[in-house]
């Protein structure tokens, strides 16, 4: 072989290992594309409750689900996870667990080698997770049992599922569904189907549905003579009686529940004090709420639509009424023999009578702002927001500083604003620029050319 055919054979030599160097290069450059990363249980905890949209993977079996996991954690087994990858999605953020970490890194490793982008591996599993007294729901045969064998101020978070039950709760307790709308307790229509007998109990996240009808004693939640701290929270009650019936109780929360279906009051609040009534959703009752022989009520924030009568108020005194809407009722709020309460922004529109007032006198301002009336024909010449004229309601009642625009309150960077507009508000937002400047947004319809 001549000088000239030993250098091409080098060279061809030296290709072949560069091209295979590259190949390998490229192999492995794929083969590491998706790699998941190793979280612990407190990484995990943070991830879960500032990112709504990750997905929390059990790959554990049915039975081990059941006992305990984490909220909202969708299941399936290491062992069908191959078959079942097209349930889901590979642009989301997924949190893999199992019990104590040796299947979710095998399921992790799945999902990577399948093109999923970001996937993290909990270390630990449930156990880690519960060790590090993180709440884990478990499906119980009976929650009614559950209750029984607690310990007082103890919390039992109950797995979403349908549980026929009457509950009696008489120890303090706090009571967590998973999920309000998923997480049902059905009382076959025969029976209250949970009943408040003790101090400082809490329930939230629950559907309760089907308490019988009130002529029997039945309720969807009723909360015993006597009771003190009780709270009710993000639920979901369908009754077809009274929803919440409360009966000399004080310092009582009922919020953010979701009221349907009801023949007869979403609510009956009598002979109690310091009751707060705050943001609930009340649609389509032959009488909303009532509140009878009782003081200091806050009733604040709640949305009462399509009701003979949205709130009938009668002999009680010093309660607020404020930032409701009361909307297209035969009557928004009725007062009987009831003084001294406190009623300012809120929203009376398109009901045949807002107000029913009968030997009451009762202040419908706050001392700068009234109230919206939908039927209000005064005029705002100055533009700040409060008709120059007042709306008299009849002779022991006047509104001062009635509206001229709906009121709505936002909630935005851990702020409250409140804002009175005769159009309709979106996109609202409030950031803080510095410890002396910020900046609010919003976007405003309404017809070309008015003011407001």
């Amino acid at each position: 072989m001549n000088r000239r055919a030993s250098l091409l054979a080098i060279l061809g030599v030296v290709l072949l290992i560069f091209l295979f160097s590259s190949t390998i290069r490229a192999h492995a450059a794929s083969s590491s594309a998706f790699v998941y990363t190793n979280v612990s249980v407190q990484q995990a905890k943070v991830m879960i409750d500032s990112d709504p949209s990750l997905v929390v993977l059990d790959v554990r079996n049915q039975s081990e689900y059941d006992s305990g996991h984490v909220r909202n954690a969708r299941l399936i087994p290491v062992w069908n996870l191959t078959q079942r990858l097209n349930e889901l999605d590979k642009s989301d953020s997924i949190l893999v667990y199992c019990k104590t970490g040796a299947r979710s890194s095998e399921a992790s490793q799945t999902l990577v080698d399948n093109g999923f982008l970001y996937v993290d591996n909990m270390i630990g599993g449930i156990d880690a997770w519960n060790l590090a007294g993180y709440p884990a729901y478990i499906h119980y045969s009976s929650i009614q049992e559950a209750i029984s064998n607690a310990t007082e101020a103890s919390t039992i978070y109950v797995s979403k599922g349908f549980y026929s039950e009457h509950l009696l709760i008489d120890k303090s307790i706090t009571l967590v569904g998973e999920d309000k709308y998923t997480t049902i307790i059905d009382g076959s229509s025969n029976g209250t189907i949970i009943h408040l007998a003790a101090h400082n109990v809490s329930v939230s996240d629950f559907t309760v549905e089907r308490p019988g009808c009130s002529c029997e004693g039945y309720y969807g939640i009723q909360i015993e003579s006597n009771s003190e701290h009780i709270s009710l929270t993000n639920n979901e009650v369908i009754s077809d009686s009274v929803g919440v019936m409360a009966t000399r109780a004080q310092d009582v929360i009922i919020a953010h529940n979701d009221f349907s279906q009801n023949d007869v009051l979403s609510m009956s609040i009598s002979d109690c004090s310091d009751i707060l009534v705050n943001g609930n959703n009340m649609t389509g009752f032959l009488e909303g709420v009532e509140i009878a022989d009782s003081s200091r009520i806050v009733f604040s924030g709640n949305i009462l639509s399509g009701s003979a009568n949205g709130v009938e108020v009668e002999n009680s005194s010093g309660c607020t009424f404020y930032g409701n809407d009361f909307w297209e009722g035969v009557w928004g709020i009725s007062l009987l023999q009831s003084n001294s309460n406190l009623i300012f922004d809120n929203n009376f529109e398109g009901n045949f009578l807002d107000v029913a007032s009968h030997n009451s006198k009762d202040s419908w301002s706050n001392g700068g702002e009234g109230n919206f009336w939908s039927n209000y024909t005064g005029v705002d010449a100055d533009l700040d927001g409060i008709g120059d004229t007042p709306y008299v309601l009849d002779a022991n009642n006047t509104d001062y500083y009635p509206l001229m625009g709906n009121f709505t309150s936002f909630e935005t960077n851990d702020q409250q604003v409140d804002v009175i507009s005769n159009s309709s508000i979106t996109s609202f937002g409030f950031s803080v620029t510095n410890s002396s400047r910020g900046t609010l947004a919003f976007k405003v319809a309404g017809q070309d050319g008015t003011q407001g």
